[in-house]
């Protein structure tokens, strides 16, 4: 079955006669599976508890030198933040999702300059994988170029997208234009290594339109008739610090955005650290963070799904653990302890996430 699978992306991905007779040589398949157990308490509700699963599996092929393409499918539904689907509804099919398309070209002609462009891993620099603006889970669509320069200890990285946000037959289509440049600077011998940077992404007609995707404002503020009340141009700084402690890896973030089309409620910040690197049999990770984040500093549709329960307008704590059992196999919790409403009525919010995680390639 899995050789059947392979041939057939294989064959979708590598079209140009050439490669066909080795196309073998050029592609790789990997994938994943996490099996959840989720507890969500929020006030003013029951307790929920529920069994989710998320599979994924990708290929890759290479074209020619020059040009890589590829495709990823994964269980969910058609939610730009999440490939998790909940287990339940009397033993139902569960959905299978385009998560990936992409192809990604480079050229000798300009080394360090990579385009890429379809359905994407997300581009940008994430300082200790800061889900501030973007959840970890969302795939952009349009096209993206980055160019890498390297001298001696310091690399500087230069990242340009063009991103469609949603298509309107009868209405100017919104779309994202965004910059963002970084730093990285290598000390103690490449032990430590600092970054630092910043970013702008400006959201082209959103204000008096619907929130994006399924027309829920997560957080963010609407008018009477249920349309963004704001412009988004976000301007985004942070920082980054990693080093190790008697070999221990130790990573330090810090990350912050202020939306400049709205007049109030628009600033957000993150700081946190990550401890550990699951990579053996025993290993293990410690990760924790603390942010707030007011209505409008981000579009609530793409920011963290996981904290408050998805969207803005929140403040609190993210702490989580992992261990790695045996080879590609790891144990994990992670617990959320928030406060959503920051300007009005408040209320708690709280999601425990215990999951085994599953890795083949």
């Amino acid at each position: 079955m899995k050789t059947i699978l392979i041939a057939w992306m294989a064959s979708a991905l590598l079209t140009s006669s050439g490669m066909a007779s080795e196309w073998w040589e050029n592609v790789k398949v990997k994938g994943d599976l996490r099996y959840r157990h989720e507890m969500i308490d929020q006030e003013g509700k029951d307790v929920r508890n529920r069994q989710r699963i998320r599979g994924r599996i990708g290929i890759s092929g290479q074209v020619n030198p020059n040009i890589k393409v590829g495709v990823q499918l994964a269980t969910g539904s058609s939610d730009p933040v999440s490939t998790n689907q909940t287990l339940g509804d009397g033993f139902s099919s569960k959905s299978i999702v385009l998560d990936l398309a992409y192809f990604t070209m480079t050229h000798q002609a300009v080394p360090g300059l990579t385009v890429t462009a379809g359905k994407f891993k997300n581009p940008f620099f994430l300082p200790g994988e800061s889900e501030l603006i973007w959840d970890s889970d969302l795939n952009p669509e349009g096209g993206t170029a980055s160019y890498e320069y390297s001298e001696d200890k310091l690399k500087i990285a230069l990242i340009g997208a063009g991103l469609y946000a949603e298509e309107r037959s009868s209405d100017g289509d919104s779309w994202i234009g965004a910059g963002q440049g970084v730093a990285e600077l290598a000390l103690n011998d490449g032990k430590s290594n600092v970054a630092t940077g910043g970013g702008f992404f400006h959201y082209g007609n959103l204000k008096g339109f619907e929130p994006l995707f399924d027309g829920e404002p997560k957080g963010n503020s609407v008018d009477s008739v249920d349309r963004l009340a704001n412009g988004y141009d976000l301007i985004e700084l942070f920082a980054q610090v990693e080093t190790k402690l008697d070999d221990i890896p130790v990573t330090v973030m810090g990350d912050y955005v202020t939306n400049t089309a709205a007049d109030s409620l628009k600033t957000g910040w993150l700081i946190g650290c990550h401890v550990g690197k699951l990579k053996d049999p025993g290993s293990w990770a410690f990760r924790y963070n603390y942010r707030e984040l007011k209505k409008d500093a981000v579009i609530g549709t793409f920011t963290d799904s996981d904290f408050r329960g998805g969207g803005t307008d929140a403040k609190g704590h993210e702490l989580g653990g992992s261990v790695q059992v045996m080879k590609n196999a790891a144990f994990g919790a992670t617990y959320f302890i928030n406060t959503v409403g920051l300007d009005a009525a408040k209320s708690d919010y709280s999601k425990l996430q215990v999951d085994l995680q599953l890795k083949f390639q």
